[in-house]
């Protein structure tokens, strides 16, 4: 897929976004969106799925939404309360270790630069990406397996992980290219470009998709 139908694959998209039933789209949370909240929703979120990733930051977000509160629960109180997510008791800990951090050399608060951000123990690029995006408002994008997938799929990428895709488009794409690109592609990907049984039926894009059916 050349520059011209990347665009023209982008447009479709978004024009359709508005349709599509996907985890990736909601709005509401049942507690407050911080940097602080939004870090730890992130950490909770790897390998596990969107609906169980929220639902244990209410959980979880309902007995501390701040560093401050977080380091006063025991690793236990934790693990109780993230549960069933993937790998929930080093998340537990990832957690308190987060927290501790930013208490300890932040002042509580959640830095804003992707250099900050990946000096704490737990963060790395694609997590920071994504806190830079959702909490900062940040021109990034940030490139989890859905968008890796998608793009290398469309032929716009050909980059064997999702961290040497993210380091291609940073250079590749500008801000305004770059923002909400995260959100649509994964949306996408849940509600139409499925990696097992996709949807190219009803797919939006299907004429310049090289893979389409």
């Amino acid at each position: 897929m050349d520059r011209r139908a990347f665009d023209e694959a982008l447009a479709l998209l978004r024009a359709e976004y508005p349709k599509w039933e996907a985890p990736a789209k909601k709005s509401s949370y049942g507690y407050r969106r911080t940097p602080y909240t939004i870090t730890i929703s992130v950490t909770l979120s790897f390998r596990t799925k969107d609906e169980v990733t929220q639902a244990a930051g209410e959980r979880l977000f309902a007995l501390a939404d701040t560093p401050e509160k977080m380091v006063r629960l025991s690793k236990e109180e934790i693990e109780k309360a993230i549960y069933p997510v993937g790998f929930y008791r080093k998340k537990a800990q990832t957690i308190l270790d987060i927290s501790h951090y930013l208490l300890e050399h932040c002042g509580g608060k959640v830095p804003g630069t992707e250099a900050e951000l990946l000096k704490i123990k737990g963060i790395g690029p694609k997590a920071a990406a994504i806190i830079l995006e959702r909490a900062f408002g940040q021109s990034v994008v940030a490139v989890d397996t859905h968008v890796h997938r998608i793009l290398n799929l469309w032929g716009f990428l050909h980059t064997k992980t999702p961290e040497e895709s993210y380091e291609t488009l940073k250079t590749l794409l500008s801000d305004e290219e770059k923002a909400g690109l995260n959100r649509l592609l994964v949306a996408f990907g849940q509600a139409i470009c499925r990696p097992q049984k996709p949807l190219c039926d009803k797919c939006p894009i299907k004429g310049l998709c090289p893979h389409a059916g």
